[in-house]
């Protein structure tokens, strides 16, 4: 399967892509919510992971355009974020994420909600 992570943290970035090659996806890795949103455009992922808390575009609205686009607008996204409050776990469902994890994964956790979403 073919992931796309978007986050601003590197470490996160290429943490999860090590993990999730190493369990045998491909994984392509954007540092902001713009680069991401081009990255789908080329990479056309089967899943996205997405940030919440990023400088240029706050993973809401990553989720919004995603599902704007009438070629990526079934695109499962989870998102892995720091938040942990009730209100950003509602807005980013609301948003059109299929999933909300918090930080730091568990990653045994993370690959089981990735399948899942992929199905």
């Amino acid at each position: 399967m073919k992931l796309l992570v978007v986050d601003d943290e590197p470490a996160t970035v290429d943490m999860l892509t090590m993990f999730l090659e190493i369990s045998g996806h491909t994984v392509a890795g954007a540092l902001s919510g713009s680069d991401g949103l081009l990255l789908l455009e080329v990479e056309k992922p089967d899943l996205m992971i997405v940030d919440l808390m990023m400088p240029d575009m706050e993973g809401f609205e990553v989720c919004k355009r995603v599902r704007a686009s009438e070629q990526y607008a079934d695109t499962p996204i989870l998102i892995l974020s720091a938040r942990t409050d009730t209100e950003s776990i509602e807005k980013a469902l609301d948003s059109g994420a299929n999933a909300y994890m918090t930080k730091p994964p568990d990653l045994s956790a993370l690959l089981l909600e990735v399948e899942r979403l992929a199905l």
